[in-house]
């Protein structure tokens, strides 16, 4: 797997691929510390994975970076990785393209698991984000009240049923599964289905919801009061 890691403290970014490579030796990973630097090399390399400091301190960064080495690398999978994680940054970064978002501030061992979720097809959100409800000025759908206030200790089901009544049981589940961080591939031998009936199913949850992807599918899960664990 290639990947790029865009960082304008150099030391940061040596370090985060030495301990990728530790956890992936598969790994190929290259660092550069400027947003004109990671462009240029996203258009001349096939990366799969690219991680991003969301402020660079140098034009371009934040969204306008994440949109222009999504359209220099559209097979690339960008997660943001920032110091910086506050629920508008976040929220920024998902409508960008971001397929996860990891706080710098995370232990050596969790931002290892969270980057392997989402180079596997995953999606990772900080905790923070996915364990309250985050109502935002873009909301596509109102939220109803309080979903999951009346049951909280109901099962994750319920909870996703409560908060979606316009899914399918089979949606349902096949959004459970995403919420978890678990790539087509995972899904569909879960629920011994194929491949492509997964991509089905989440194109019909993608429309019926008015999101794009399934970080921003997972992201509404929290604007809608949806908790796990």
């Amino acid at each position: 797997m290639n990947a790029l890691i865009v960082d304008d403290h150099a030391l940061f970014g040596e370090g985060l691929k030495l301990l990728l490579k530790a956890a992936m030796p598969a790994l190929e990973a290259q660092c550069c510390t400027s947003g004109a630097q990671a462009i240029s090399l996203a258009a001349g390399t096939a990366f799969e994975l690219v991680l991003l400091d969301w402020n660079l301190g140098t034009a371009p960064g934040g969204a306008e970076l994440v949109q222009a080495l999504k359209a220099a690398a559209p097979m690339a999978r960008v997660v943001v990785v920032s110091g910086e994680g506050g629920a508008a940054v976040v929220r920024l970064a998902i409508e960008a393209g971001a397929v996860g978002f990891v706080p710098k501030e995370s232990s050596p061992a969790l931002l290892v698991d969270a980057l392997s979720v989402t180079a596997h097809g995953g999606v990772y959100l900080p905790a923070a984000v996915l364990g309250a409800s985050l109502p935002t000025p873009q909301e596509s759908a109102p939220a109803p009240a309080s979903p999951v206030a009346s049951a909280p200790h109901a099962p994750p089901m319920q909870r996703l049923a409560e908060a979606f009544p316009e899914l399918t049981a089979r949606r349902l589940q096949v959004l459970d599964h995403v919420a978890r961080g678990m790539s087509n591939k995972q899904i569909a031998r879960v629920l011994d289905i194929d491949d492509d009936t997964v991509k089905q199913h989440l194109n019909k949850v993608y429309a019926q919801l008015g999101v794009a992807s399934r970080t921003e599918a997972v992201y509404l899960m929290a604007r809608r009061g949806v908790r796990f664990g």
